[in-house]
């Protein structure tokens, strides 16, 4: 849920967005409750930059081995960070699970596919630093480990 202060015409107002299905928004306004329709989506002034890598063309036997992305690369990182931009789809640990190196931990859907993260080192999760839907940055902090 996000909320927001808004003053008009020296007035104040306390909003709350409780949820945005379709073109509905089911909001809240200084305690009363509303259904706005959406006439557009609002564009933000904050656009991730995708930065691409160069990329080798897979040829022959090969193409079946594709690997998926890898989360941090540093082995002695405390915390897992998002390898691309995008949203969360799916987070498959939680706190105080243990994992190995090379278990996907989540999934990311960027640009409407789906990327495993993988742990780099065997470690435990310590805290889940965000949840299912929520946007990420790359390289945003996904989980603290140990």
């Amino acid at each position: 849920m996000k909320k927001y202060k808004f003053t008009i015409n020296g007035v104040n107002f306390n909003v709350a967005i409780k949820s945005v299905e379709d073109d509905i928004a089911n909001i809240e306004v200084n305690g009363s409750k509303y259904a706005v329709k959406l006439n557009e989506e609002v564009k933000t002034s904050k656009t991730p930059v995708l930065q691409r890598k160069r990329v080798k063309k897979v040829e022959g036997e090969n193409k079946e081995k594709l690997q998926p992305v890898a989360a941090s690369k540093r082995p002695s990182a405390k915390t897992v960070k998002a390898p691309l931009p995008g949203n969360v789809f799916k987070v498959l640990v939680k706190e105080g699970d243990s994992f190995k190196a090379d278990e996907v931990i989540m999934v990311l859907e960027s640009m409407k596919m789906e990327n495993n993260v993988l742990a780099d080192r065997d470690g435990t999760v310590t805290k889940v630093l965000v949840k299912e839907g929520d946007a990420v940055l790359q390289d945003a902090d996904l989980f603290e480990i140990e």
